[in-house]
């Protein structure tokens, strides 16, 4: 329950009192507007961080393919089909293969995780090369 003083004892006017009252609950207001810029920059940030990680997933699965279909060329088994089995380990998906000479070149998508995968946002596509050198 609040005083009807005044910080030096003295009575507040009605006017004060009534300028009291018209302030509660813009705390609670602010402190709503915080809360919700706190979780949109958090959500922001994870969405960030799990494309970062699909990036990264999807280059690692293109150079291990790469390798893979490499391996399989210079053996003189079928480069691609060993890309796509090696891809679909890492779940990713072989685009485009293209045995040139003793060398592959592959690009390889994943999609993206979650939420983020349903609302139409483009696969992590990563390029790789491997093969004997010339």
């Amino acid at each position: 329950m609040r005083s009807k003083e005044g910080c030096e004892g003295r009575p507040r006017s009605a006017r004060a009192r009534r300028g009291l009252r018209r302030d509660l609950g813009a705390g609670t207001v602010l402190l709503v507007a915080v809360v919700a810029v706190v979780l949109s920059a958090a959500t922001v940030a994870l969405g960030l961080a799990a494309a970062l990680v699909t990036r990264q997933r999807a280059e690692a699965a293109a150079d291990l393919a790469a390798l893979a279909g490499a391996q399989a060329l210079v053996r003189g088994g079928d480069a691609c089909g060993t890309a796509r089995r090696v891809a679909a380990a890492g779940r990713a998906r072989v685009v485009v293969c293209e045995p040139v000479g003793t060398t592959v070149h592959l690009v390889v998508e994943v999609r993206l995780p979650g939420v983020l995968g349903r609302l139409d946002m483009p696969p992590a596509r990563a390029r790789a090369r491997a093969g004997v050198p010339p």
